[in-house]
């Protein structure tokens, strides 16, 4: 029985601790290059000894790197797992991506769920001069994003914030998300998103400056609509 009770409260302390590296890390891509230690403990609520540690360890296993002024971006061997990762989905949807840009003249871009954030694994840039764009290997938050919000409506009601619920059913219904100047003002979006084989979830999203996005929303929706209905998704696993 004694043994029984240590197994567990091992196997307790190592799920504590993969989650508090798995945090520590959303938190490292959130702001690359900007925390320090005492940063991500007051974020995580943890002493700042025990994200010390937490923090070196894992760059000693090169999951997170620290520059000469003590911040912490992502190491190179996690980047590289990710990136391995994010080239086998660009390259099975670059098609769809493609279309959607030649249908609309607009920024296209291809996000992936991490966590609770959409990271973006690639993008086609408008040729307009003023036009949005956002960096391949950034992570944007679920709750005011076109690509957050569509990909939210794939997931569990209990994973969806109360003051969104209605928004994500009307997505649900209709299988377009908005974001209408919410993660970045002067800027709105609509987006997509599908579950894909091996159990990914992928967004595409078209942002624009916003008075060209109400100009061009009907078609900007049909190209997206037209994305969703392609067998390309099915080859993304």
């Amino acid at each position: 029985m004694a043994a029984t009770d240590e197994n567990h409260r091992s196997r307790d302390d190592g799920l504590q601790a993969l989650r508090r590296a798995a945090a520590a890390l959303d938190e490292i891509a959130t702001a690359p290059g900007r925390l320090r230690p005492a940063d991500i403990a007051t974020n995580l609520g943890l002493a700042k000894s025990t994200a010390r540690r937490l923090l070196v360890a894992l760059a000693d296993v090169g999951f997170a790197a620290v520059d000469d002024d003590g911040r912490y971006r992502l190491g190179d061997r996690l980047l590289g797992l990710g990136s391995a990762d994010g080239a086998h989905l660009a390259a099975a949807l670059r098609p769809v991506l493609d279309a959607v840009a030649s249908a609309t003249g607009e920024t296209v871009d291809l996000s992936v769920l991490r966590g609770r954030q959409m990271w973006f694994i690639d993008q086609i840039e408008s040729p307009h001069r003023l036009r949005a764009v956002s960096a391949i290997g950034g992570r944007f938050p679920l709750f005011d994003t076109a690509n957050g919000k569509a990909a939210l409506a794939l997931l569990d009601d209990d994973e969806v914030p109360a003051a969104l619920t209605d928004e994500i059913r009307e997505v649900r219904r209709t299988g377009i998300a908005y974001d209408r100047d919410e993660h970045t003002a002067g800027i709105s979006a609509a987006g997509i998103a599908r579950r894909v084989p091996g159990g990914h979830v992928l967004a595409i999203s078209v942002p624009a400056p916003t008075e060209r996005f109400l100009a061009h929303e009907a078609v900007i929706v049909e190209a997206l609509r037209a994305a969703a209905r392609s067998p390309l998704w099915d080859t993304a696993g």
